[in-house]
Parts: structure tokens; sequence; C-alpha cells
């Protein structure tokens, strides 16, 4: 029962997401447990990317989560819950336009104002558990060199506690989670609320592409038609979607 769920505030910590597989390793920490930091000097992003933050602005927190059966190819089912959290969140204070991008970073206004991301241990043949990190960003709203981000104040025009912020995302798990093994829903509202459904563009290889999403595959791939090579499958690693 996520109601339950159990603060760990820190101050300053290398990444959340790092801090929760610590404690893991050290067994200091349940399953239903969130850390959340007002800092972190090394955050990570999707493929090693960096995540920027400036000090007490943002939600940066991680959840460990330990789904029980749950196979281990429906992983991607965790993905879609975690995203629509996360979505509903944003939305709760905002009414500007809000998308998921693919695989898992939220857009408002075409701008990143969330990034997501989940690292799962799988040991036989079942997810062991999930560490599942989230940077929304609230409160900032300078950020250098990173043009394309916003944030709730941003769109807003004025302050919004981060706790609250928090607490709505430990609800929208709830809420999610308790779907978890509803996969015809789960891949319906994902789907629903993707960038790029109309039309986007794409980044294959060197190569900018105009198209569009057809649909997302359990397989963690995505459908793509694009205007000059038709209707193909990609992954991650292959294709990028342009904002």
């Amino acid at each position: 029962n996520m109601s339950t769920i159990k603060i760990i505030k820190v101050n300053a910590t290398k990444s959340t997401n790092d801090k929760v597989k610590m404690l893991i390793k050290s067994k200091k920490i349940n399953t239903g447990q969130i850390i959340c930091a007002k800092y972190q000097y090394k955050g990570k992003g999707q493929s090693s990317k960096r995540w920027y933050s400036s000090y007490d602005k943002n939600l940066l927190c991680s959840l460990y989560y330990e789904f029980h059966d749950l196979d281990p190819r429906s992983s991607y089912l965790v993905n879609y819950a975690v995203s629509l959290a996360v979505l509903k969140t944003v939305k709760k204070f905002i009414t500007n336009k809000t998308y998921i991008k693919w695989p898992n970073d939220i857009l408002s206004e075409n701008k990143k104002i969330s990034g997501i991301l989940i690292e799962n241990t799988i040991t036989l043949k079942k997810i062991n558990n999930c560490v599942i990190g989230v940077g929304l960003n609230v409160n900032q709203t300078v950020f250098n060199k990173l043009p394309c981000a916003t944030s709730l104040k941003k769109l807003l025009g004025k302050e919004i506690n981060v706790d609250q912020v928090l607490n709505e995302l430990i609800n929208n798990y709830s809420f999610y989670f308790r779907k978890i093994n509803d996969d015809e829903y789960l891949t319906c509202k994902y789907l629903e609320n993707l960038y790029g459904l109309n039309k986007c563009k794409f980044q294959l290889e060197n190569r900018i592409l105009n198209g569009k999403i057809i649909s997302v595959l359990n397989n963690g791939k995505i459908r793509v038609n694009l205007d000059t090579l038709g209707i193909n499958d990609y992954s991650s690693s292959e294709i990028k979607i342009i904002t």
C-alpha cells in the first residue's frame, strides 16, 4: 500500500538512484521508501547523461519498489505506470499542453519538465526490485546550457511547494501501480499521451526525418511511420524524437 510510503529526506547526494542502490546493498531500505534530495552533484539522466538541477528548487526523488508477481517481460509496464504518474502530477499544477516524450521524458509546451530513470534488477526470471528516479523541475527558472528545459514555476509564474508535488506524485504512483497488471489500460493511456502521434521530427543516425508515431511495443521499441522510409520499429538507442 502506497499510503504507507516513507519519505527519507537527504540534503545532498551523488544521485538519488545511486543512494537507493547503496541502501539496498546494505539492506537499509524497504520497498515503498522514497529518497528525496535537495541537491545531487552527479544527477543521472537517460543513457548516462547528466541531470542538472539547482539546489533546493526541484523534486529529485527515487522510489524503491518491489513489484511482486510481475513478469520480467512486463518491465515496460513499470515505465508506462511511472510516466503516467509523473504526467498526472505535472497536470495537477498546470494547464499547459503536456505530453510523454518516448521513452520517458515529460514535456510541457514542448520543453522538458521532467526526466525519469528506472533501473530494474532482474533475478531468477522475476523483476526483483525497481529503483524509480524522477527529476521534476518545480521552481528553477534559469537553465544554463539547457535551452529546452522548463519548470512548473516558469509556466505558472509562481512558486510551488516541492513537498506538495512529491505528495501528488506518491498518490499517482499509488493509482497507477494498482493497475500494474492491466496491460491494455496502461498501454492505451501511455500511447494516447505520447508526443508525436500526429507528426514530429525524428533523428535517425545523422538524419533528421519527418514522420509520426504509430504505437509503442512491449519489447520497448516504437513503431513509427517516417515520410521517406515508411513503417519500421526502432529502439531508443536507434531513434530519437526531436521537439
